[in-house]
């Protein structure tokens, strides 16, 4: 089955691509390829993948596409005139410089007829054979909306009769951008998946590379043409480096560089110096100048941030895009420190593009931990949790929250319940519950002395995480009398003043059950232990107040 799902992944482009040449009509030929493959879905199983797998398939969609117009006589004829027209309008192959027919469909995707932003959609869905949301991730908008601009892109491309070929010599200088901007967005899917299991679909990003290397040998003194192939490459030359065993990302500054294709950079890193030669550079030749100083550094450490932001300030004023403006920053924050990178990606923050854009959300994630602003940190690991596309985007941003929960420092119990003002509240809410109880009322014999709460909340809050304050202000520990807890070796009154305790949290409007829980073991633990005493007497020397935190008693402090 993994060698039928690798013939597809090849034959399919090259398929759709002969079939929209021969019929003129996409949607025709899409319906016949899905078909085609379908019946080798059954058929190959069972007899064998052919010798020629795409002859098979080229055969059973061409017998299908003309039964279904003989069916449609009418259709067939508006097809058969759409025909004409493209033959007579294609230019004749000289020697081997003419592509081959994907490359023809590349042009008809990009054609000027066709809106900018349904150009680069029809090449995904078409050519690089993605789903339309996966398509739709790719340009950041819902499905639905993508839907319709891929269908209203084939109507278009029907309607004004366009035809399927690669433009002549005078055409392309006009018509190469579109070209060259679909190429970088399928390889771009390549390079970070959109969705699925995966952070790379690798044949998707060797696929943009084969067709950068047809147009650049068409059009070998483009310099845009031999920046983009030159970002490729240089990019791709880091893929085994970016994902472990497991297929978890490895950031670039933890990547094993000697994993890196080194054969790759040494051509990308030719290529650049053509793509910067002979007048300005184009977009494609500074990012590939930028992503040359990269795989140049000997480590991470040693990366040229500053040359780098240099080129994202040229590269900003060729494309003033957010995603441009969002790497700058990310690289301002090696270059300045992570409180400059942030400053530079809040001023971001009203671009509606960067709003559900995945890399965003982690970038100011990483930079607000690195600023131990963890709170902040959170919540945007906890967006990029949401916005991730990929499973291994997922699953770096749970790592990433995970690790932020284990080196969190924890919110002490005396600040969760509220500081000086929340003991204080429980404690009195605790005397009025105690008071009110005949029973339990019976420890304080003549009554409770007027700054009894007072000592209590205070006593409280340093055992449970406050300040050290009730030494500093009563004295001495020994002055935390009996009356405090229960009445000695009285277990029922015990217990009944636990009771009252676990009402005055309520009274205090102490909700949160994990806070709760830490506050009843504390007192049931300081109501049956020898925190408390009758007399001063019977207290030990060297007695400290111990400390409580969310996970129970910790060691007490050295007297």
């Amino acid at each position: 089955m993994e060698q039928v799902e690798e013939v597809f992944r090849e034959e399919r482009g090259r398929l759709l691509a002969a079939l929209a040449r021969r019929f003129g009509d996409l949607d025709l030929a899409e319906e016949v390829t899905s078909e085609a493959i379908e019946t080798a879905l059954v058929r190959w199983p069972v007899d064998g993948v052919p010798a020629n797998p795409g002859g098979w398939l080229m055969t059973t969609a061409r017998r299908k596409a003309v039964d279904r117009l003989r069916r449609d006589q009418v259709y067939a004829a508006k097809l058969a005139i759409l025909q004409v027209e493209a033959d007579r309008a294609a230019p004749q192959p000289v020697g081997d410089n003419l592509p081959d027919e994907r490359l023809q469909l590349f042009f008809t995707c990009a054609h000027p007829a066709l809106a900018p932003e349904d150009r680069g959609a029809l090449t995904l869905r078409c050519l690089a054979g993605l789903t339309t949301p996966e398509v739709a991730r790719a340009f950041l908008v819902p499905t639905a909306t993508m839907a319709k601009r891929i269908v209203r892109a084939k109507k278009k491309i029907r309607d004004a009769r366009i035809p399927f070929r690669v433009p002549g010599p005078e055409e392309l200088p006009e018509r190469l951008p579109g070209v060259l901007q679909v190429i970088y967005s399928v390889f771009t899917e390549g390079y970070a998946a959109s969705s699925g299991p995966y952070l790379q679909r690798l044949d998707l990003a060797e696929e943009a590379i084969r067709l950068a290397r047809i147009v650049h040998r068409l059009l070998p003194d483009g310099r845009e043409v031999t920046g983009l192939l030159a970002l490729m490459l240089l990019i791709h030359a880091r893929r085994d480096a970016r994902t472990g065993p497991d297929g978890e990302i490895v950031l670039l500054e933890d990547q094993d560089r000697s994993r890196w294709d080194h054969a790759m950079i040494a051509e990308g890193r030719e290529l650049v110096v053509a793509a910067l030669t002979g007048g300005p550079a184009g977009p494609y030749a500074v990012q590939a100048a930028i992503a040359a100083l990269h795989d140049e550094a000997p480590a991470f450490t040693q990366t040229d941030w500053p040359q780098i932001v240099q080129l994202y300030d040229v590269l900003r004023e060729l494309d003033p895009s957010p995603v441009i403006a969002l790497n700058r920053a990310a690289a301002l924050a090696f270059r300045d420190g992570p409180e400059a990178g942030l400053a530079a990606l809040d001023a971001l923050g009203n671009e509606q593009v960067l709003r559900d854009y995945h890399p965003f959300a982690l970038a100011r994630a990483d930079l607000l931990q690195r600023l131990g602003r963890l709170p902040e940190a959170t919540a945007a690991y906890e967006l990029a949790l949401a916005l991730a596309g990929s499973e291994p985007e997922r699953a770096q941003a749970r790592d990433r929250l995970t690790a932020m929960a284990q080196t969190e420092p924890m919110e002490t119990v005396y600040e969760a319940a509220g500081g000086a003002e929340g003991m204080l509240r429980l404690a009195e809410a605790w005397h009025r519950r105690v008071m009110a109880d005949e029973v339990v009322s019976h420890a304080f014999h003549g009554g409770a002395k007027p700054d009894h709460t007072e000592r209590l909340a205070t006593y409280w809050g340093e055992a449970l995480g406050g300040p050290e304050a009730y030494t500093a202000k009563y004295g001495t520990e020994a002055s935390v009398e009996r009356r405090h807890a229960g009445n000695g070796e009285h277990d029922e009154m015990n217990h009944r003043g636990i009771a009252c305790f676990d009402q005055a949290m309520t009274d205090a409007e102490l909700t949160d059950p994990r806070l709760r829980q830490v506050l009843h073991d504390y007192f049931a633990w300081a109501t049956f232990g020898t925190m408390y005493r009758h007399d001063a007497d019977d207290i030990p020397d060297g007695l400290t107040i111990p400390r409580w935190s969310w996970d129970g008693r910790q060691d007490a402090a050295e007297s």
